[in-house]
C-alpha cells in the first residue's frame, strides 16, 4: 500500500500546500517559493526566523 505524503508550504510551514500560485501543483514548482528561495537576503531572512522558531519551541 503506497503512502500519500501531503506537501507542507516552505514558506508556511505549519500550512499544507494550498496550491496558491496557479499552475503548481505543489511546493517544488510554486513560483512564490522559487522567488524567494531564489533571492539570497529573504531566503537567509527565512532560514533565521526557522532557527529562532525552533530555539523559541525548544
Amino acid at each position: 500500500m503506497a503512502r500519500y505524503i501531503e506537501a507542507r508550504c516552505p514558506l508556511r510551514p505549519q500550512d499544507k500546500c494550498s496550491l496558491c500560485t496557479p499552475g503548481a501543483d505543489g511546493p517544488h514548482n510554486c513560483g512564490l517559493v522559487y522567488l524567494m528561495m531564489d533571492d539570497d537576503e529573504l531566503r537567509e531572512e527565512y532560514a533565521a526566523r526557522r532557527r529562532a522558531d525552533r530555539a523559541h519551541r525548544g
